[in-house]
Order: C-alpha cells, then sequence, then structure tokens
C-alpha cells in the first residue's frame, strides 16, 4: 500500500497520478464564472459568524469538527449561488442552507443517539402550525429561522416550501438508511433522493431573495418545474464528481461515482465520463428549455424571465464553489484556476493538475 502524503502537501508538490485514484476532469462550466455580489466577503464574514453562534454549543463533543465544517465556506455557496438576491434575505437564505449543510453531514456521520439529542427526528414539526418553539438543537434554529423568513413569503410560496423541506428531510433518513443496510441502490431511485436532498427546496428560496412569488406561473407552466429539476440535475452531478475524494476516504458510498462503478468493473474514468455527459446533456436541455421559454407570452413576465436568468448563476455559483471548497477538496486546498485537470484523490486533499 502507498504511505500516506504528509499533511503538508501542497498542490504543486510533485504526486504521480497512479499513486491514488485519479481521473481526467474536462472543462465543465458554460456558465463560468459566477456572478460575485458587492460585499461578498464581509456578508460571507457576517453570515459564517452567525453560524458559529448558532450551532456551536450543539457541537460542544466535537469542536474540531466543527471547526472544518466552517471551514468548508458553506456560506459562500450561498451567496454564488444566489448572487443577485435582496442583501437581507440573502442572510436568511445562507443561515437556512448552512444549517442544511451541517444537518446532511450529521445524517451521514452522527451515530443515530446523537442524531436524536440534537433533534434531527423532530425537523419536520419546525415546519407545521401551531407547535410549540422545540427545545432541541438544530430545531430550535429551523423554528426561528422559519419565523424569519415565513414572515416575509406569501402563504403559496411558504407552502411549497414546507413541502420541499419534508422532502429534503425524508431524503436525508432515506440515504442514511440506505448506508446504514449497504443497499445496492438502482440510479433511478438515487437519483430522485439526490434531486431532493441537493437541490429542490433551494428554489423556494430564490424566489424569496428575489422577492417574487411564482406559485401561479408554476401551476400553470411545467417547463419552470423542469427547470428547477435540470439545475438541480446539474448539482448532483457536479457535486457528485467533486464530492467523491471526500466520500471514498470516509467510507460514504451514496454517490453517483460509486453507483457506476459498481456497474462498469471498477474503471473510475469510465465513471466520471458518464457523470460528465449527464452533466453536458442537462446543461443543453437547459439551455434549450430557458430560450424557448422566454420567448412564450408566460416567459415574457419579467418576474419570470429574472427567475430564469439566476437559474443560470446558479448552476455556475454550484460549479465555482465546488473547484474552491475545503469541503470537497481538503483542508488548505487553494483551487489554482484550472478546470480541465487531471484530478489526483490523495487522502488529504484533491489536486488539479493542468492538462
Amino acid at each position: 500500500m502507498t504511505s500516506l502524503p504528509s499533511p503538508g502537501l501542497r498542490p504543486g508538490d510533485a504526486v504521480e497520478p497512479s499513486s491514488y485514484p485519479s481521473f481526467r476532469l474536462p472543462s465543465l462550466p458554460r456558465f463560468q464564472p459566477a456572478l460575485r455580489r458587492p460585499g461578498i466577503d464581509y456578508l460571507e464574514h457576517s453570515c459564517r459568524t452567525w453560524l458559529d453562534d448558532a450551532l456551536r454549543d450543539a457541537h460542544a463533543d466535537s469542536p474540531q469538527a466543527f471547526e472544518e465544517f466552517l471551514h468548508q465556506r458553506t456560506t459562500l455557496w450561498n451567496l454564488l449561488a444566489y448572487p443577485t438576491t435582496d442583501t437581507e434575505r440573502t442572510k436568511t437564505i445562507c443561515h437556512w442552507i448552512d444549517v442544511l449543510f451541517s444537518i446532511d453531514d450529521l445524517f451521514v456521520h452522527a451515530p443515530r443517539p446523537r442524531l436524536e439529542r440534537l433533534g434531527l427526528h423532530q425537523l419536520d414539526a419546525v415546519l407545521d402550525d401551531d407547535q410549540p418553539a422545540p427545545r432541541a438543537p438544530y430545531p430550535r434554529v429551523l423554528h426561528m429561522l422559519a419565523q424569519r423568513i415565513r414572515a416575509g413569503m406569501p402563504s403559496g410560496l411558504w407552502n411549497r416550501f414546507a413541502h420541499e423541506m419534508k422532502g429534503f428531510f425524508a431524503a436525508c433518513r432515506t440515504e442514511r438508511d440506505w448506508l446504514e443496510a449497504g443497499t445496492a441502490v438502482d440510479m433511478a431511485a438515487y437519483e430522485a433522493s439526490r434531486i431532493k436532498s441537493v437541490g429542490e427546496c433551494c428554489f423556494p428560496l430564490l424566489e424569496y431573495g428575489l422577492g417574487i412569488d411564482l406559485t401561479d406561473h408554476f401551476a400553470a407552466m411545467p417547463e419552470l418545474r423542469r427547470l428547477n429539476h435540470l439545475v438541480a440535475r446539474h448539482w448532483v452531478g457536479v457535486n457528485d464528481i467533486f464530492s467523491y475524494r471526500k466520500e471514498l476516504y470516509s467510507g460514504d458510498t451514496i454517490n453517483e461515482i460509486a453507483l457506476a462503478l459498481t456497474t462498469n468493473g471498477g474503471n473510475l474514468q469510465a465513471a466520471v465520463d458518464r457523470i460528465t455527459d449527464t452533466i453536458r446533456r442537462t446543461e443543453d436541455e437547459f439551455c434549450a428549455l430557458g430560450e424557448h421559454l422566454l420567448t412564450t407570452a408566460p416567459g415574457r413576465d419579467p418576474a419570470v424571465s429574472r427567475y430564469v436568468e439566476v437559474l443560470r448563476w446558479m448552476i455556475a455559483g454550484n460549479l465555482e464553489w465546488s473547484y474552491i471548497t475545503t469541503r470537497y477538496n481538503g483542508r488548505d486546498h487553494t483551487w489554482n484556476g484550472h478546470t480541465a485537470a487531471t484530478v489526483i484523490l490523495t487522502p488529504h486533499r484533491t489536486l488539479f493538475r493542468p492538462e
């Protein structure tokens, strides 16, 4: 077995691809670079401080792991994915999704007793009417955020958001069950679950951030629902490529690459190629459908056209963050700007070698 590199391994250090799993990654970004809002650095610092204050006590038994989580810059994902939303509402979006990132991690890694102690079995009740304020850490934080966000959402938008949030929690529980049971998951079931756990709850938040309510439009325009689905599917493919290193070394097998490897004889490059093909087909359909929709009478509604335009920025923001974040690429990772690269998956970090 090859000895592990030292913790000080840097992206420029000499490491042979043959020493670790590696693959060739083509240039994916159709909508790069991501749009960066004014004051993004201040907002990231402010929202990270809020996250620290809100959740640190819940992680008193694992302070180092919580520090690692804060270092992943999940807030930056929100700021890149929602680059044109109202600034004050964006802060609430950041708080909400940052907590969801943490919940996702807990469902993957935390023992069952800890999940119950933190209240993750009570999350759905936070979204129901006439529920008393919960005492467990995560329901308490989400209850406070729900009260805040509900005040700025029309009832139809809130109902859609609450429905998608319950879908997120259900998908997290399902994927935890798959992981514990070592279940062989087929791609259709995986895709349906991951679209819920990766993306669908993010789209009502986009309407909230833009100050619009497309509830009636979604009821009348199936194309809008399809656009949301395509963005979420794009996210799943991108995130599963970039997160594979993290999941490979942590034993998390609920990943599209891992599923592909079980059906193709373990050929990592073939698995990555299959996913990049899916990403490109998803991009093509998204562009064609979005352009068509904007030529229709409903699509010329300023709220609809604004929403479709920001979906493009959401794709770009997720992709750029995936290159940047230490969540996928390892602590002290600094992206060197290469999008077409040989990607080397060391236990400590992802290395991007330019083609």
